[in-house]
């Protein structure tokens, strides 16, 4: 019995593993889309227009799947967490450096200067 639930949840945190690089690809590719375009020297030479912020839509959708996948990830490692690996005894620490992280980017997008 314990040997199917350890399967089942194996398959599951693989299934979460895979979502979410998929999930950090499709927003490095929204990244790559949505920001300012670089003003290079000949474009200035040419008088060319660019556009110099973010389109609204893809800022959005970035920043709503950069937390999306970071509680994919929180969620994943709480669930290896749970099953008590004994390789994996530094996890206590990779999941307060995680919440850390979370922590000091929220601050810093709550208080930047725009």
């Amino acid at each position: 019995m314990a040997a199917q639930r350890f399967n089942w949840l194996s398959k599951l945190l693989i299934v979460m593993t895979v979502g979410g690089w998929a999930l950090y690809v499709l927003l490095l590719i929204i990244f790559h889309y949505g920001r300012p375009e670089q003003h290079f020297g000949y474009l200035k030479y040419q008088d060319i227009a660019v556009r110099t912020e973010w389109l609204t839509w893809n800022s959005i959708w970035f920043h709503t799947g950069i937390w999306g996948a970071l509680g994919l990830a929180v969620t994943t490692f709480t669930l290896v967490h749970l099953t008590r690996h004994r390789q994996l005894q530094y996890l206590k620490i990779y999941l307060v450096l995680l919440g850390a992280a979370a922590l000091f980017t929220l601050l810093l997008v709550t208080f930047s200067s725009r």
